[in-house]
């Protein structure tokens, strides 16, 4: 009876997902009629939300960088990751979070404008071949927001981006598996050492049966100290998760 009312359960929120997929899609046509897309970072009218010319001031995080936190440096590992220990097996990222990376995510995360996403994935999707992560990879999990953001913002960046993203590339998605019951600061208001205690416990997992020995692909929009991508990535292999490695759309330096 019970995996019958959790059959049910699920339907019902695949049903609700897909339904408000299709109201985002009639939304977005009807907008993009009235109000031709432009870029919102420069302005310029065009065919995207983000223009190629934007795109192309964009700095790609190419080697050398750190091949486990994805900092650009000249060693094989940073000077930190030489001294501490992740529990992700690697993290690499598209761009670094300045310029127009910057402020297109800014876009999407405080001016709620859900449109940015989809460049965004898409230069996520276009990036992700140059980390040969693909094969290794059985399952994508966005990094969970508290529910108190999620009320105030409308929706998740991390969601939006990873389900775009898993479209563009046909990876398997699973949402709702890792959750965020506590509350926490906003990482970006604490200095970096305070990062890691702002976070600790702040994650747990739901059905934590289905990540036995798969290997997860963390994303995120952007990894600092890497605190909380580290705290998720313990968080899913205390629960069974295989290798973890994490994937973001920015690098801070």
């Amino acid at each position: 009876m019970l995996k019958v009312e959790g059959g049910e359960r699920k339907a019902q929120i695949t049903a609700r997902h897909t339904a408000l997929e299709v109201g985002r899609g009639i939304c977005t046509g009807l907008l993009d009629l009235i109000y031709p897309p432009h870029c919102l970072v420069c302005g310029e009218a065009g065919d995207d939300y983000l223009c190629a010319e934007c795109v192309e001031s964009i700095i790609f995080i190419e080697p050398p960088y750190c091949r486990k936190c994805g900092i650009p440096c000249e060693s094989f590992y940073c000077e930190t990751c030489k001294e501490r220990e992740f529990a992700f097996e690697c993290a690499c990222s598209v761009g670094l979070f300045e310029g127009v990376l910057r402020e297109t995510i800014h876009v999407l995360k405080y001016d709620c404008s859900i449109v940015m996403a989809e460049p965004l994935a898409n230069l996520m999707a276009r990036s992700f071949v140059d980390t040969r992560l693909g094969p290794k990879i059985d399952v994508v999990i966005p990094v969970p927001i508290h529910r108190k953001r999620m009320l105030e913002r409308g929706f998740n960046q991390s969601v939006e981006l990873a389900r775009l993203f898993c479209e563009r590339l046909s990876l398997p998605l699973e949402l709702g598996v890792l959750r965020k019951p506590r509350e926490t600061r906003h990482q970006v208001d604490l200095p970096h050492d305070l990062r890691a205690t702002n976070v600790a416990g702040a994650f747990s997992v739901c059905n934590g049966g289905n990540l036995a020995g798969r290997n997860v692909l963390l994303i995120d929009d952007v990894i600092t100290t890497g605190s909380t991508l580290d705290e998720a990535a313990r968080t899913l292999r205390a629960s069974g998760a295989g290798s973890v490695y994490a994937y973001t759309l920015a690098r801070s330096v």
